[in-house]
């Protein structure tokens, strides 16, 4: 029995090296491959939108998109068809970010030859099998409710927000893990003033494979109230970039034991911060009214519009840090962002700094605070079927 052919689409303005890759796909291993070839970007959205497209060849530079840009549009576009990327030399380190933010592999067009594309496809398509059915199994697996909170830029109270909402969410008997799932040292063990025996940085050294609940649930710690805790790592030494199949690893042993999950994740792109976004059933993203602020919230955005990830799947969390700055206006910070904003914060600097005082967070230590009922408020909406924006 003939197996189907392998469609390929082929986005490549030059036309000598469209019929290259025609020649390097022409032979007769089975599946065959059966190519369509468009020369411009535009072109190739549209004939991704009829289906039926198993892979991607992309130049990265085309008449009507250049560099990083080709891919990430490919990628909103299909997010489940994978991509592979062809590139000349000199654009090999953008080649490297774009495998960074979700393409399968890229060929260096002078360096190939029709074996190794042949192989490069093949191994390309495994590949994204493997990861799509290890996201379904995920999917099928998981109990929790899964919320992610990042920013765009560091020091906008990514993690007092997630262990403010964990400890509201856990007041209600719920179980609920809020795990900080950085390469690197966070806040969260200085905010509760804990020093964790144990912490993320030991799995490190395992497979993805031996990552299970047995070996999670040895390291998460009790936290204030009924929150549960697993810290990132606590000393420099252990600093080191978690592999995406790590993070799928540890999201899907913690989700099979909680009501909810919260996800303490990095402002700094990567891979495994891709991974985890994908995961999340709502990323809830942080960042003041100071404009830098609002711009790194903004960018961070369309990252994850390139990852697949945007939508009703992501909300914007307003935390006014000080009373006396000069905040940007709800309407023009809400058009700045082009995202509805689920939460708003008011000025709790002294009352926040009593809580890291006393270890203990804001909704537990200070109740009647205003800011403890924004954030019970914040809670209540985040865990919602349907996640809906604040009303002004």
């Amino acid at each position: 029995m003939v197996a189907n052919p392998i469609k390929v689409l082929l986005i490549e303005n030059n036309r000598v090296e469209a019929l290259l890759v025609k020649q390097w796909l022409s032979g007769k291993a089975e599946p065959a491959f059966e190519l369509e070839t468009v020369d411009r970007l535009a072109a190739g959205l549209d004939r991704l939108a009829r289906g039926g497209i198993d892979i991607v060849l992309s130049d990265l530079n085309l008449p009507d998109s250049r560099g990083l840009e080709t891919f990430a549009t490919i990628h909103r576009g299909a997010p489940q068809v994978p991509v592979v990327l062809l590139t000349s030399q000199n654009d090999e380190a953008l080649a490297v970010q774009a495998v960074e933010g979700g393409a399968q592999d890229y060929l260096i067009k002078n360096r190939v030859n029709g074996n190794a594309v042949n192989r490069i496809i093949r191994y390309a398509l495994a590949r994204h099998k493997g990861q799509a059915e290890r996201l379904s199994q995920v999917q099928r697996n998981k109990t929790a409710r899964i919320i992610g909170f990042l920013s765009g830029k560091g020091g906008t109270g990514t993690t007092t927000v997630a262990v403010n909402v964990g400890a509201a969410l856990a007041k209600q008997q719920k179980v609920v893990v809020c795990a900080e799932l950085r390469p690197a040292i966070g806040t969260l063990a200085f905010q509760l003033r804990q020093k964790p025996a144990a912490d993320l940085q030991s799995l490190w050294a395992l497979p993805a494979d031996r990552i299970d609940e047995r070996a999670l649930n040895a390291l998460v710690c009790k936290g204030p109230g009924e929150l549960r805790l697993l810290f990132g790592p606590q000393e420099v030494d252990d600093f080191k970039p978690i592999e995406p199949a790590q993070a799928e690893a540890v999201i899907r042993g913690l989700a099979g034991t909680a009501d909810y999950l919260l996800l303490d994740l990095p402002c700094q792109p990567s891979a495994a911060t891709q991974a985890a976004v994908r995961l999340c059933n709502f990323i809830a993203l942080v960042t003041d009214r100071e404009p830098s602020s609002v711009l790194a919230c903004r960018t961070m955005l369309e990252l994850m519009r390139g990852w697949g990830v945007g939508g009703s799947l992501v909300g914007a969390v307003i935390v006014n840090r000080t009373a006396s700055m000069a905040p940007m206006k709800m309407p023009e910070l809400q058009a700045q962002l082009g995202s509805m904003v689920v939460g708003v914060i008011p000025p709790a600097a002294d009352a926040c700094l009593r809580a890291q005082e006393s270890g203990s967070p804001l909704v537990l230590s200070q109740p009647n605070n205003v800011a403890s009922a924004s954030f019970v408020e914040l809670a209540s909406r985040l865990v919602a079927d349907v996640v809906v924006a604040v009303k002004f």
